[in-house]
C-alpha cells in the first residue's frame, strides 16, 4: 500500500513559471495544466498496483476443498496466511501522454462571447497552450515535441521526462490560426510571457522500483453447516507511520461442499469472498489528503485430495475482480510553489508576504481491474497444527504460507 500512496504524491508534476511574483492567473493555469497530466497519467500509472494489490489480497482463502456435511460442535481454523510475489517486468512502464488538444476554431465561443464582450480569460490561453502541444505533436509542426514511448508505473524506476526544445513554443504560438485572435484581444504579452518562462523540461513520477510484493493477514475460519464454512478476515485500523498512514481491512466468505452431494474420490468446494480496504493518509510537504477504498470479489472452484499421514494436493481455479476510488486533495508541489512565489525559497511553509497554495485541487481516481487465477498447493495437518505452501499464477506469480491452528 505504501506504492499505492506513492502515486498521488508524485503524479502532480513540477510546473515552473515565473521566477516573480505570479498572478492569479498563471497560478491558475499552473492548477489547470497540474491537473490535465493528473487525469491522463494517473490511471495507467497506478494500474499495475491495483492488479498487485487484487493478486496479493486474494491468496491463501483454502487450504484444501473438503468441508464436513455436518458437525456436533463447530470447529475453529485460525491462521496466519503470507504471501509473496514477483513483480513481472511488463508492469513497470507504461506509456504516459502530453496534454492536448486540436484547435477547432468554434471552440473559441466557448471561452469569448463577441456579442456580449465577454471573456473567459484563463480558460481561452489554457485551451490555447494546449492547441501548441498538439500541434508540436501531432499538427503541422509534428515532431518538434517529442513524448517519451515509456514512463515507469508505480512499480518501475525509470526518469522519464517530457522536453519541449528551447524555442519550440515561440514558433508554434506564432503559427497558431488563433493567434491573431489573441493579439485582438490584447493578449499578446501575457500569452508571450508564459511562453518564454515556461520550462522544457517536465518529470513524471518515478515509480518505487517495486520487485516483489510481501504481506500477511490473519483470519478464522468457522464450519461447519450443512456442508458449509464462514471465513473472516480483519485488520483493525491501525497507524502504519508517515509512509502509510491509517489502514484497516477486513473481509468475509462462505464456503459450501459440491462434493457431499455425490460419491465422489476428490473433494469438491466453491467459495465466494468479499474484501474491504480503507486508507487515509496525509503525504508530503504540503501535507496532501488522500483517501482511498479498495472492494475485492473473488470466487474459488477448489478441488481437493487427501492420502492419510501423507498430505493434501489441492488446486482451484478462480475469478478476482478489485475496484479503487480515491479521493486526493492536492496542493501545487512546493517547488511549484517556490517558482510561483507563493512560499519564499528554500520553505516549506507560508511565512509573511509567501501564504502558500490557498486553493487545493480535489481530484478523484477510479481503477478496475479483474483476472482468473489457477491455484496449486500442498498442506498437512499436524494434530492441530496447520501448514500449507501453494503457488498461483495470474499476470503475476504468487506464493503464499499458512501457519494456523485448529480447535
Amino acid at each position: 500500500m505504501k506504492k499505492f500512496i506513492f502515486l498521488f504524491f508524485l503524479v502532480v508534476p513540477y510546473i515552473l513559471l515565473s521566477q516573480q511574483q505570479s498572478n492569479n492567473f498563471t497560478i491558475d493555469l499552473a492548477r489547470d495544466f497540474s491537473k490535465d497530466i493528473f487525469e491522463l497519467n494517473g490511471v495507467p500509472f497506478l494500474q499495475p498496483v491495483v492488479k498487485v494489490v487484487n493478486t496479493t489480497s486474494n491468496t491463501g482463502f483454502f487450504y484444501d476443498a473438503f468441508v464436513p456435511k455436518q458437525v456436533s460442535t463447530p470447529y475453529f481454523k485460525f491462521t496466519i496466511q503470507m504471501m509473496y510475489g514477483i513483480t513481472p517486468e511488463s508492469e513497470k512502464t507504461y506509456v504516459p501522454q502530453m496534454p492536448n488538444q486540436p484547435f477547432n476554431a468554434n471552440d473559441i465561443g466557448k471561452y469569448y462571447n463577441v456579442v456580449t464582450g465577454k471573456l473567459d480569460t484563463a480558460g481561452l490561453i489554457h485551451y490555447f497552450f494546449l492547441n501548441l502541444m498538439y500541434d508540436g505533436m501531432y499538427g503541422n509542426h509534428k515532431g518538434l515535441i517529442e513524448i517519451p514511448k515509456s514512463a515507469p508505473t508505480a512499480l518501475g524506476n525509470k526518469p522519464t521526462s517530457f522536453e519541449i526544445p528551447p524555442g519550440a513554443l515561440d514558433t508554434l504560438v506564432k503559427s497558431h490560426p488563433a493567434y491573431p485572435i489573441i493579439k485582438q484581444l490584447g493578449l499578446e504579452d501575457t500569452v508571450m510571457h508564459t511562453v518564454e518562462t515556461f520550462p522544457n523540461i517536465f518529470d513524471l513520477p518515478p515509480g518505487g522500483n517495486i520487485n516483489s510484493i510481501v504481506a500477511g493477514v490473519p483470519q478464522l475460519v468457522i464450519g461447519s453447516y450443512l456442508g458449509s464454512e464462514l471465513l473472516i478476515r480483519f485488520v483493525p485500523t491501525i497507524n502504519l507511520g508517515t509512509n502509510i498512514g491509517n489502514f484497516n481491512f477486513w473481509g468475509l466468505g462462505l464456503k459450501h461442499s459440491i462434493s457431499q452431494y455425490f460419491e465422489s474420490p476428490i473433494d469438491i468446494a466453491v467459495q465466494a469472498v468479499y474484501q474491504s480496504t480503507n486508507l487515509n493518509n496525509k503525504v508530503g510537504v504540503t501535507n496532501a489528503e488522500l483517501n482511498a477504498n479498495a472492494k475485492f470479489v473473488n470466487v474459488n472452484l477448489e478441488l481437493s485430495k487427501s492420502w492419510d499421514n501423507l498430505f493434501t494436493f489441492y488446486t482451484a481455479l478462480s475469478y478476482e475482480n478489485v475496484n479503487i476510488e480515491s479521493t486526493y486533495k492536492y496542493y501545487l508541489p512546493v517547488v511549484v510553489q517556490w517558482q510561483l512565489g507563493m512560499l519564499e525559497q528554500d520553505s516549506t511553509k507560508p511565512t509573511p508576504g509567501y501564504p502558500g497554495d490557498q486553493n487545493p485541487q480535489t481530484a478523484q481516481i477510479k481503477v478496475q481491474d479483474s483476472q482468473m487465477r489457477f491455484t496449486f498447493g500442498l498442506s498437512k495437518e499436524i494434530s492441530n497444527i496447520i501448514l500449507s505452501l501453494d503457488g498461483s499464477f495470474t499476470k503475476m506469480f504468487m506464493l503464499g504460507f499458512s501457519l494456523g491452528y485448529k480447535f
